[in-house]
């Protein structure tokens, strides 16, 4: 038996209350896989690889390219099998069911909507709702695709543009009139300014970019409506430093493991233990999740910050770990030269790691990102006198700090997972 699913513009951060659907990869009776990538989506962050995420056929496409529409419209369909479905509904399991939840800001619990992924952060505070009730029916969305449209009197809003190129080019003072979009329709998408302009900075002294904004709004609303509590360990890292130099010994440096890989790895050890702390607090109780998506933080050179998740770290070894995260860096740093994320990347994300070491920070406890329950900060590694034997000897020693959501945890459980994980990274040959 089939279902007809509706496959909806997501939402992908903190930035993002409206999404542009810049190309559409498939076409009506297209057959895609869970994972395929479908269509490409341009936010305030750059543009995005949106992903199927059931098996089916594509059956209509609702809204066409180049448009931008709210986070939660439908965008298209797919008939799926009923087997695709029944697979999904087995909760707390995987972040599979989760993504049918997304977090709004149209009331504090989240509606059910079909195909919609859970938000990495929370969604930029506004008055006005998001997400329309979606009515059951084949009409096509009423959007304007009249690319002629004059907007006003600039010229360059007679150019086919989205939102972050128009940006962009403002601040590197490019004339759009002269630049030949590839988009569709001829529109003018990231990859085009890039060829022009290496550079993606925006200008000194410019205002709080939008970015930032709705950074500042999650990150407020976090701290309003999540009890927060911190917890810290000061840790020696003798043997993972030794183990790290051993295993490097023949590496070339742009394969050498380094220090948050084996950070990661044990952290996924630890929260397989004390899985309260992997998981999503919606609709006033806690979800926990059997697999295990870490996000990591990646500050983007133009301002502003990433949060791509490397998805069942568990199931992965120290060096896959760091290959892995090697590649979601450099592209995610390449965001605004042309280069995409995946959708799934940026969503499901069942705790987050933020590193402030190389920036010479001793600690750093972080702002949760809801729906998580906890965030780790890993500081630099420091050289302390520690005491072995009743002697007096220099080691190396990092600090990590744990921000929980009492909602969820406790300060006990919060401090078994913390030494927990100290005890993983004395151990690195076993991770």
């Amino acid at each position: 038996m089939k279902k007809s699913i509706d496959i909806t513009m997501p939402s992908l951060g903190a930035d993002m209350s409206e999404g542009m659907l810049v190309e559409w990869l498939i076409k009506v009776g297209d057959k895609v896989k869970h994972g395929d990538v479908i269509a490409v989506l341009e936010t305030q962050k750059g543009a995005i690889d949106m992903e199927a995420y059931h098996d089916g056929i594509i059956t209509e496409l609702l809204v066409q390219p180049v448009n931008t529409v709210p986070v939660g419209s439908v965008l298209a369909r797919i008939d799926t099998e009923e087997k695709s479905l029944n697979e999904s509904k087995n909760k707390n399991t995987s972040t599979e069911d989760i993504i049918k939840e997304p977090i709004t800001t149209e009331q504090t619990t989240p509606k059910k909507i079909i195909d919609e992924p859970v938000s990495l952060l929370a969604e930029a505070l506004t008055e006005k709702p998001l997400i329309k009730s979606q009515k059951k029916s084949t009409e096509k969305l009423n959007i304007n695709t009249n690319t002629n449209t004059k907007i006003n009197s600039n010229n360059t809003n007679r150019v086919l543009a989205s939102p972050i190129v128009r940006k962009i080019a403002k601040a590197q003072q490019l004339d759009l009139l002269r630049i030949k979009g590839s988009g569709p329709n001829g529109g003018i998408i990231l990859k085009d300014i890039a060829q022009i302009t290496p550079k993606t900075r925006l200008t000194e002294g410019e205002s709080l970019t939008n970015m930032r904004s709705a950074i500042a709004a999650a990150m407020t609303k976090s701290k309003q409506e999540i009890p927060h509590f911190y917890l810290s360990v000061d840790l020696p890292i003798n043997k993972a430093q030794q183990w790290l130099q051993q295993v490097n010994k023949d590496k070339t440096p742009q394969t050498h493991i380094l220090l948050i890989a084996l950070v990661l790895k044990a952290v996924a050890i630890s929260l397989q233990k004390y899985p309260q702390l992997n998981g999503f607090y919606q609709q006033g109780h806690f979800e926990p999740v059997s697999e295990i998506n870490i996000a990591n933080v990646i500050s983007l050179r133009a301002g502003g910050v990433v949060v791509p998740a490397l998805r069942h770290v568990e199931q992965l070894s120290v060096p896959e770990i760091m290959s892995a995260l090697r590649d979601i860096t450099r592209r995610s740093r390449a965001i605004e030269r042309g280069e995409r994320l995946r959708s799934s990347e940026l969503m499901g994300a069942t705790i987050t790691i933020t590193s402030m070491g190389e920036r010479g920070v001793d600690q750093v406890f972080g702002i949760i990102y809801p729906p998580q329950v906890a965030i780790i900060g890993v500081g630099k590694v420091k050289k302390v006198p520690q005491v072995y034997d009743e002697k007096i000897d220099i080691g190396e020693q990092i600090t990590l700090c744990l921000s929980a959501d009492h909602r969820v945890v406790d300060g006990m459980l919060a401090a078994k997972f913390l030494n927990s994980l100290a005890k993983n990274l004395q151990k690195p040959e076993q991770l």
